[in-house]
């Protein structure tokens, strides 16, 4: 509530009050703010602390997922913690999901493990079967609304159901063994944003993937950018 009002203390405060000369945060050498305590810190301890927020989110949102039944067995990787940590959270790793590393298999036969191993990281991954005619998928995620391809995003903050043509049951197929001109490749970003200025990270996430979008090999690769405000507890824009 105090971030939210602007009232949470911070070393902007300390300069505006007169009881400090110095703007920089006493834990880490950037600028102090309310925005920086919840979100930017770079102190070891408060950095770690910001990540399992980030971590118990994506296994929260990982939980709604394999709900969904079908959807569960189709994530091939996650880069969201600690089995130990799944655990506490009463969760499993699923069995398709090899690491936290995107699998070889969906890149081009000669690209190098190398480079595979420092390319982005999404916090899930998701192959599925995509029917032959399936067209312009558009999926609403979080307010955004994301067109299949190349990682392409559309600021359409349209409510309408997705519009899809898919095999019908996904349990049906392993993902690895789909053919790559069936792939249909989702990306999914999980981040924390300044409640009122989203954009910043938006664009973040983007940038992030933009190679790994291009590099997947499949039918559609479609990049979903969740954000989640610093100020408003699990709840997404």
């Amino acid at each position: 509530m105090k971030y939210r009002t602007g009232t949470l203390y911070n070393q902007k405060h300390a300069v505006l009050f007169k009881l400090s000369t110095s703007q920089t945060c006493p834990l880490c050498p950037q600028v102090d703010s309310a925005l920086h305590i919840l979100s930017g810190c770079q102190h070891t301890q408060i950095r770690n602390m910001i990540t399992e927020r980030h971590n118990i989110a994506c296994r929260i949102i990982l939980k709604a997922i394999r709900k969904t039944g079908p959807l569960g067995s189709c994530i091939v990787s996650m880069d969201i913690g600690s089995n130990e940590r799944m655990t506490m959270q009463n969760l499993q790793v699923p069995e398709t999901a090899e690491s936290g590393l995107v699998p070889k298999w969906l890149f081009p036969p000669r690209f190098s493990d190398k480079d595979r191993f420092t390319s982005s990281r999404p916090d899930f991954v998701l192959v599925t079967p995509i029917a032959a005619k399936t067209q312009n998928l558009q999926t609403n995620v979080g307010g955004w609304a994301l067109r299949s391809g190349r990682g392409q995003l559309t600021g359409s903050t349209s409510a309408a159901p997705p519009a899809t043509s898919r095999a019908t049951n996904p349990r049906q197929h392993r993902p690895k063994d789909i053919n790559k001109t069936r792939r249909d490749i989702h990306l999914v970003e999980i981040k924390y944003c300044d409640d009122t200025r989203p954009q910043n990270q938006l664009n973040a996430a983007k940038e992030q993937h933009k190679d790994l979008c291009n590099i997947l090999q499949g039918a559609s690769v479609t990049l979903h950018i969740i954000l989640l405000g610093v100020g408003c507890g699990r709840h997404h824009h």
